[in-house]
């Protein structure tokens, strides 16, 4: 294994979000509802509802088993 990390910035994060919104509007899909996953996804769903505007998010949690 590596020990190389990438580092993501906010801005980095933004224009990531921005281009997978961008990806899923010129696919043609419009989401009524986003579902985030607790673990890492609760960033990346806010932003997509934002520039999806889609105001349904919902969390999942998930647990170790």
């Amino acid at each position: 294994m590596s020990d190389e990390r990438e580092n993501l910035t906010y801005e980095l994060f933004g224009t990531a979000v921005r281009d997978l919104a961008r990806a899923v509007a010129e696919d043609g899909f419009a989401p009524d509802m986003i579902l985030s996953i607790a673990r890492g996804g609760l960033f990346v769903a806010g932003g997509l509802g934002y520039a999806l505007d889609v105001k349904n998010l919902h969390v999942l949690t998930s647990s170790p088993s």
